[in-house]
C-alpha cells in the first residue's frame, strides 16, 4: 500500500505497529479460519504500443508505454536491410527497422562507418575496417581490434562483464569465409547514468593485408533478456550479410570516414 502524496509515511508506519497486538489477539481467541486457496495473481497490463505517426527515427520506440522495450521490439521483429551504406558506399550494411537507424560518428575514431538506432543510442553499430601486418584471419584480426578498442572503453568508464567466442562463416561471392564474434556483455558507469549493454564484436575475413570488423551494442538495462535476444538475432542474421558491394572487386583504399 503507497501513501499518498503528500500524507507523511511515518504515522502509517507506526499505526502499523500500534495495532499488531490487537490483531494477535483477535487470532488467538478466534475460531480457525478454513484453508482458502490462493488466487493467482492476476497478469500485469499488457504495454501500450506506439502509435505508428509516433515512431521515427528520433524515437523509434514512440510514444509506447515503455518506448525503449517497444524500440528492442522493433529490433527483434522488424526485417533487415541492406540499404544502408558506408560513406564510400563500399559496404552494404544490414539493418532491422533501417528507416529509423542514423548515421553517427565517434569522435576521433577512425572508423568505416557508425550507425545509431534512437537520440538515446539505443543501439549502435560501428564498422572499423584498416590494414594488418602479418596474419589477416579472423583470430588476428579480433586481437588487433580488442587491443585498439581497450583503452578507448577505460577512457569511456566501460566496464566488461561475460563474453564467448563463437565461429560462424558467410557467402561471399560464392566463397565461404570464417567469421569470428566474441559476444560481450557490460556497461557504461557515469556520473550521470549506468547503463548495461549486451553487444558483440565480428571479425570477417577480408581483402588480403586488411581487417573488417564489425561492432554491436544494445542497451539491456531494464530489459537484459529482451536485448540478449535482439543480439543472437543479429548474430544469425545481420553478421553474414555484411558484405561488399558487387562494384568493389579489390581491397579499397581504408579511410575514415568523417
Amino acid at each position: 500500500m503507497h501513501a499518498r502524496p503528500g500524507f507523511p509515511r511515518r504515522p502509517i508506519a507506526l499505526l502499523a505497529l500500534g495495532c499488531a497486538p490487537l490483531f494477535a489477539v483477535a487470532a488467538c481467541s478466534a475460531p480457525p479460519l478454513p484453508d482458502v486457496p490462493e488466487q493467482p495473481a492476476a497478469p500485469p497490463p499488457p504495454d501500450r504500443p506506439p502509435t505508428p505517426a509516433s515512431i521515427d527515427h528520433h524515437n523509434p520506440g514512440g510514444d509506447a508505454d515503455d518506448p525503449v522495450k517497444a524500440a528492442l521490439q522493433r529490433l527483434l521483429t522488424e526485417p533487415f536491410s541492406s540499404k544502408r551504406r558506408d560513406r564510400f558506399r563500399t559496404l552494404a550494411v544490414p539493418l532491422a527497422d533501417w528507416k529509423n537507424w542514423r548515421r553517427t560518428r565517434i569522435p576521433s575514431q577512425p572508423l568505416r562507418a557508425t550507425f545509431r538506432y534512437g537520440d538515446d543510442h539505443l543501439a549502435l553499430i560501428a564498422l572499423r575496417y584498416t590494414p594488418i601486418e602479418g596474419p589477416d584471419d579472423p583470430e588476428h584480426c579480433l586481437a588487433d581490434f580488442v587491443k585498439y578498442a581497450t583503452p578507448i572503453a577505460d577512457s569511456y568508464g566501460i566496464r566488461l562483464g561475460k563474453s564467448e567466442l563463437v565461429s560462424t562463416q558467410q557467402d561471399f561471392r560464392g566463397e565461404t569465409r570464417p567469421i569470428l564474434v566474441r559476444l560481450q556483455e557490460g556497461g557504461i558507469d557515469s556520473v550521470f547514468k549506468a547503463d548495461d549493454y549486451m553487444g558483440f564484436i565480428a571479425a570477417y575475413q577480408s581483402w588480403p593485408g586488411t581487417c573488417l570488423v564489425q561492432s554491436f551494442a544494445v542497451v539491456a538495462t531494464d530489459h537484459p533478456d529482451l536485448a540478449r535476444k535482439v543480439r543472437d538475432r543479429w548474430v544469425a542474421e545481420a553478421i553474414p550479410k555484411l558484405t561488399w558491394e558487387r562494384r568493389v572487386k579489390q581491397a579499397p583504399e581504408p579511410k575514415a570516414a568523417r
